[in-house]
């Protein structure tokens, strides 16, 4: 099967006898799965064991190259646990959703239209028709303003997205250039942008923005001409000719903010389709992966992977991952030193004479208190629990006798370089017994309960909690 691209494999194709492994992590998914590249084929496989010329491909996917920069580091010791990263919050998506655009929805005007053809005015004279009908154009072509200010706005709206687009973490190198694309073909009508339809598509929009102001202007300075030769009063429509002349003047002055906008630059409507095509093209053309080649070193047991955002992204989390190789690791010995509670069956006994001189029982302490110290030995591991086994000896902390309990068992160290370390197992020390035959319940001539047992060794159990002093409160080594 063929798994990896064209490139990492030319990368990989360096030494014919050196064996090559590729370690593949997504970011989103957070799954890392190791792979062995042979001359003809490329396997997966649970884990690494880096042998001699052995060489390492680290290949992150879904790596967004927009708001990621890459660091990788090879340990030839154990490394800390691994460090997560929240949720990143975006306000690029807030803005957009709350914006609408640079400039306002432009309002409705409340005058006279064309309903096809040239404008009719029954019932009126030739100025006030001339008048109307010039109203009538006007509000024709300021249906044609609010159309061509919309898609300024949606231009507007699009562009905010592909750049919230242009730095999302959240979402997969599939998922973020399918939604690119569907921004773009809801915008532009298509996701074909090569120069010339950018250019065509841009210029006709701005062409229409810059005729359509213009033909303003020219209405409402006619409107200003004829509106001194009719009568103000006249009322058409249930509005007077002054309230339409009114209104169209009060609308001309709103759109002021677009008309200073066309005016400053005469390729607005250009602009904004040429930074829509270019954020697309961006993501478009990216590529999401990140590749790094490890350099040839039998004896490294462990990569560092460190994701930290760039300097013009929103976010200041940091990833961190370690990829731990499973060759065989240097055993690692510690000692330890704390309390660990032994519990002997025989010693939980205390035998007495009853007064019918049957050889009775009572109840002791359930378990007894060791200053206790010990010698572990474990596999070093870069993360998690580290399991192994230890050896040590302890101290009874009450009770008149010190017998030494030797103890033995199965040890879990935990946390940064283990200064915690949990040992479970079997204890031997010296316990009372019954001697001389006796039997517990049965009559005995003996007066003396001190006569009835003697001390021998036994097993029991024991659980110690013990700390490895010298790295409690240390940073990595």
């Amino acid at each position: 099967m063929k798994i990896l691209s064209t490139a990492i494999c030319c990368m990989l194709a360096g030494s014919l006898t050196a064996q090559q492994y590729v370690i593949k992590y997504d970011i989103q998914s957070q799954r890392t799965n190791y792979f062995k590249v042979d001359r003809n084929d490329t396997a997966k496989i649970k884990n690494i064991d880096l042998k001699k010329n052995g060489r390492i491909m680290l290949q992150i996917n879904n790596y967004n190259p927009f708001y990621w920069n890459a660091r990788v580091t090879a340990y030839k010791n154990p490394v800390d646990e691994e460090v997560g990263y929240g949720d990143v919050f975006n306000p690029i998506s807030a803005l957009a959703g709350s914006m609408g655009g640079m400039f306002s929805s432009l309002p409705n005007l409340d005058l006279p239209k064309s309903r096809g053809g040239d404008f009719v005015a029954e019932g009126v004279d030739n100025a006030t028709a001339k008048y109307l009908g010039t109203a009538a154009k006007y509000a024709g072509n300021y249906e044609d303003l609010q159309l061509v200010n919309s898609k300024l706005e949606e231009l507007q709206v699009a562009k905010l997205q592909l750049k919230e687009l242009k730095y999302d973490i959240n979402h997969s190198e599939s998922e973020i250039k399918s939604n690119a694309q569907a921004t773009v073909k809801k915008v532009l009508g298509t996701d074909q942008l090569d120069l010339g339809t950018v250019l065509t598509i841009g210029k006709n929009y701005n062409n229409r923005l810059q005729s359509s102001l213009q033909l303003a202007g020219e209405l409402v300075t006619s409107l200003q001409q004829q509106q001194k030769q009719v009568n103000p009063n006249t009322v058409y429509e249930d509005k007077t000719l002054q309230e339409i002349g009114a209104n169209a003047m009060n609308n001309y002055d709103r759109i002021g903010r677009l008309r200073a906008a066309a005016t400053t630059n005469p390729n607005l409507m250009l602009d904004e389709v040429a930074a829509v095509a270019q954020l697309y093209k961006e993501i478009s053309n990216a590529n999401f992966r990140f590749s790094y080649a490890v350099k040839d070193q039998e004896d490294i047991s462990d990569i560092k992977l460190e994701l930290f955002p760039k300097a013009d992204s929103l976010s200041k989390d940091t990833v961190v991952r370690y990829f731990e190789l499973s060759k065989r690791k240097a055993l690692r010995i510690r000692n330890s030193v704390g309390v660990a509670f032994s519990y002997f069956d025989a010693n939980n006994r205390n035998y007495f004479i009853g007064a019918d001189s049957v050889i009775r029982k009572g109840e002791k302490d359930l378990f007894t208190p060791l200053l206790s110290t010990f010698i572990h030995f474990y596999a070093g591991r870069s993360a998690g629990v580290k399991w192994g086994g230890a050896l040590g000896f302890g101290i009874p902390l009450q009770g008149e006798k010190k017998d030494v309990n030797f103890l033995l068992g199965l040890t879990a160290a935990i946390g940064k370089n283990e200064p915690i370390l949990i040992t479970l197992g079997a204890a031997g020390a010296k316990v009372q017994k019954l001697t001389n035959g006796y039997q517990l319940g049965e009559k005995t001539p003996e007066t003396d309960p001190a006569k009835l047992t003697t001390s021998g060794y036994g097993l029991g159990g024991f659980l110690g909690v013990t700390f490895n002093l010298s790295n409690l409160n240390l940073g990595k080594k």
